[in-house]
């Protein structure tokens, strides 16, 4: 099965959760939270369990037997085996997650099990190992742990995610750290990241990439998504960056682990909608897409690209034509052409040959006297009374994928020759991703976009990417816009 394109896991489960990431002796691991087949509302859903997939090339994986299932009576996890981390130390594999039991004075605890071969897990019949400090923090939220080896520290860290049991209410979220210095005994150090500004920063990691300290977490208020931190050292101060998250609002509760050579992969899921309809509700759990290989820039950003590996696999080509539907294209060679908008929109579908499912287009967009926005239309009715735009917004500066039209003034509504396309709107508005990014005219642009049936994932620039889903059907599922400027889209490729 390959994770990226959109596997459901047909006959374990429907729906995908949490991943936690592992590499070890040249295998990529992916353990992933799974509620119960079928479930999809608090409680039914919450009774997890970890599968385990693995694969040598981050296309092609293996599953294995589940490596977590919940307990029985009164054992921590009874229901629920939630989100953790994986470690090789001390000769042997361990788990440290978080045990739910919906009944208890402490329904989420941190737990522990061991594996001699990462396979087969034997839970630790001491659990669970740490318990909520109810004298500053409050007995739920306490969960979420991630473990590794601070060489820099000589210790083992465990952060995980709380709550302050006073201050704002929406804004107590932190994450603390425990040490040890046999993976067995572990002491309280404190809070290693208090920023007084979310609900609950679910998943944390951490890492050291160069010099720079790394502190990830995914929040589901205020502005959601996986985000991160930068520090000199790991204990602070953690700061924003102008581009403080690995993809968008919809690339949910990523973790990321590092191969032999130092590459890191994150990987995350995005939401199912009930009745997989576009204005259902967003559901805990769905599916896995394209992992996301970060890389420190020089000012301490996280680039964000696609693996070479996945951008690989899509090997097959696939034959196009250009159809312009609003202005005029200027083609030179087999796969370029140039547009010539200024002051007014030009826009055009790409018409492959035969209906694919699952296709990727690469292309390059140079920018040329832009004075609003160049960009790529998908999922698009024939006369774009729906689709989505990614534009790169040159007053903005910024990168986003936008769901059009924009609702519209009721009070006008009654006047209009036609029927306004009303939606229920998810809770990042129209705008469904976006990303401060910078760029001049002249500049070379390097896009890739998948579309695997409901889902779309874009790549821009080795600097951001987007992954958003829709069940409507399209008469396009891409196309190219200009509005008030030039571009040139160059060397466009696609394949399967």
């Amino acid at each position: 099965m390959k994770i990226f394109r959109g596997s459901t896991l047909d006959g374990v489960s429907k729906s995908s959760g949490d991943a936690v990431p592992f590499y070890h002796e040249g295998k990529y691991h992916v353990f992933f939270l799974t509620p119960p087949y079928g479930t999809t509302t608090y409680p039914d859903r919450l009774r997890i369990t970890w599968r385990h997939l693995c694969s040598d090339n981050l296309v092609d994986w293996e599953e294995l037997p589940p490596a977590l299932i919940p307990g029985d009576g009164c054992e921590a996890d009874k229901d629920g085996c939630w989100t953790g981390s994986v470690i090789f130390a001390e000769g042997k594999f361990h788990a440290i997650y978080t045990g739910y039991q919906i009944d208890s004075q402490y329904p989420q605890t941190i737990c522990h099990a061991t594996s001699d071969d990462g396979i087969v897990w034997e839970k630790d019949p001491s659990n669970p190992i740490i318990i909520p400090k109810t004298d500053l923090f409050e007995q739920y939220d306490w969960r979420d742990p991630d473990v590794f080896y601070n060489e820099d520290d000589g210790a083992y860290w465990v952060i995980l995610s709380a709550r302050r049991n006073h201050g704002p209410i929406t804004k107590r979220g932190c994450i603390l750290l425990y040490k040890s210095s046999d993976m067995l005994h572990w002491e309280y150090f404190g809070p290693l990241y208090e920023p007084w500004h979310t609900m609950c920063p679910e998943c944390p990691e951490m890492y050291k990439l160069g010099s720079r300290w790394y502190l990830c977490y995914s929040r589901f208020s205020e502005s959601a998504g996986t985000m991160y931190r930068v520090a000199d050292t790991p204990y602070g101060p953690w700061r924003t960056p102008s581009r403080d998250t690995i993809g968008n609002r919809r690339f949910y509760a990523a973790k990321s682990m590092a191969n032999d050579e130092g590459r890191r992969f994150y990987f995350g899921w995005i939401h199912d909608k009930s009745e997989n309809m576009d204005d259902g509700d967003w559901y805990w759990g769905g599916t896995y897409v394209i992992p996301h290989e970060v890389y420190a820039e020089a000012d301490g950003e996280l680039g964000v690209k696609m693996p070479q590996e996945i951008a690989a696999s899509f090997d097959k080509g696939l034959s196009f034509s250009l159809r312009p539907t609003l202005g005029e294209i200027r083609k030179y060679g087999a796969n370029s052409f140039a547009v010539n908008a200024v002051g007014t929109l030009n826009y055009g579908f790409f018409e492959l040959d035969g209906a694919e499912h699952s296709f990727m287009l690469k292309c390059k967009i140079r920018i040329g006297d832009c004075r609003d926005q160049v960009g790529l239309i998908l999922k698009a009715k024939e006369d774009l009374s729906r689709y989505y735009a990614l534009t790169l917004d040159w007053g903005m500066q910024r990168a986003s994928l936008t769901k059009l039209p924009m609702p519209l003034d009721p009070f006008w509504e009654e006047t209009l020759p036609f029927k306004p396309v009303h939606q229920k709107q998810d809770p990042e508005g129209p705008r469904v991703c976006e990303k401060p990014f910078p760029f001049r005219n002249g500049d070379l642009i390097d896009v890739k976009v998948v579309i695997d049936g409901d889902i779309m994932e874009i790549f821009l620039g080795e600097r951001a990417a987007f992954t958003y889903r829709s069940f409507s059907p399209a008469d396009h599922q891409l196309g190219w816009m200009v509005q008030d400027g030039c571009a040139d889209f160059l060397d466009i490729r696609f394949a399967k």
